[in-house]
């Protein structure tokens, strides 16, 4: 398939609707309903936005607790306490999941790829439309998630309800420095449009927890002049927050969500940021999956040694 961002855009549901169709959902299902003691999750890159995903999930659905870590997190922090580690990575064979690995908690891995260690658990999902060829790995992030997402509704259906797969519309000037108001509830959402902003290169994040912004952080707004990012629950406090941030911002990007549900509102959040991305790239004539990194990554992308 071209590497092109409007292709890959094109087919982003499609590739969610094969993937839910051709892949053994019972199964997962099944053993991720058996879950039970703390659960670790990881995952770096686009990956580490599935990872958040599915620590959510988990700790809503199964009632767990549990830690979202990076791979590197597993060397400096204690997982004494833990049962499980569940990694997430399209091709399961990164360094990260090696990192994620080295040790005795009970080992799954949600892949594209399956392998043949037997204290593993492979959580495999499978499609039949050829592999996302792009620098910035919409499906590769959209399709897990959905898997997992399936898992929280038990139902496949949640597509055809849900409007803002569609491409959502956007207006507004493109900025340097995108503030990004947000909180653990919508932490899925603001976490891939940060990592997106980062690999593209289309602009510097500024990641604002909602409350800790009322102690502080509004300094930033009286001496730049940036862009804010609004995650929206229309509460009380969201309501006071949309009212005073015009005076402060050049503009004001509101995301709304239809659902009351946390993991409803960001799965949808996600999507809408996924779009959003694509319009600033296209005001920046930029292509998500055509993006000219540095060339630093030739020596740092298959790092493995002492970390």
């Amino acid at each position: 398939m071209e590497k092109n961002m409007e292709i890959n855009f094109k087919y982003l549901e499609r590739r969610i609707i094969d993937t839910l169709e051709n892949t053994d959902l019972e199964f997962i299902n099944y053993e991720l309903s058996k879950l039970d003691g703390a659960t670790i999750v990881s995952g770096v890159g686009g990956s580490s936005v599935v990872s958040q995903f599915a620590e959510r999930v988990f700790n809503k659905k199964n009632n767990i607790i549990t830690a979202n870590f990076e791979p590197r997190d597993f060397l400096y922090r204690n997982i004494n306490g833990f049962k499980n580690v569940i990694a997430c990575s399209y091709s399961g064979s990164n360094y990260g999941v090696d990192l994620s690995f080295n040790n005795d908690l009970e080992k799954y891995l949600l892949s594209n790829n399956s392998f043949d260690r037997d204290d593993i658990t492979y959580l495999k999902y499978n499609t039949t439309i050829d592999r996302e060829r792009s620098f910035i790995s919409l499906g590769a992030t959209l399709v897990p998630i959905s898997i997992l997402y399936y898992y929280y509704l038990d139902r496949k259906n949640f597509i055809d309800e849900n409007t803002a797969i569609a491409s959502s519309n956007y207006n507004f000037s493109i900025s340097d420095v995108y503030e990004i108001f947000t909180g653990y509830d919508t932490s899925v959402s603001s976490k891939y449009l940060e990592s997106t902003l980062v690999e593209s290169g289309l602009g510097i994040p500024v990641i604002h927890d909602k409350y800790s912004y009322c102690h502080g952080r509004s300094t930033l707004s009286i001496n730049y002049e940036n862009t804010a990012v609004y995650f929206n629950k229309n509460t009380e406090f969201d309501r006071v927050m949309l009212s005073e941030l015009p005076n402060y911002y050049k503009d004001i990007i509101v995301l709304d969500s239809i659902y009351d549900d946390d993991i409803k509102s960001d799965y949808e959040m996600l999507i809408k940021s996924m779009y959003l991305t694509k319009y600033i790239a296209e005001q920046k004539e930029k292509d998500l999956s055509k993006i000219e990194y540095s060339p630093i990554v030739k020596k740092l992308y298959k790092y493995n040694g002492q970390i």
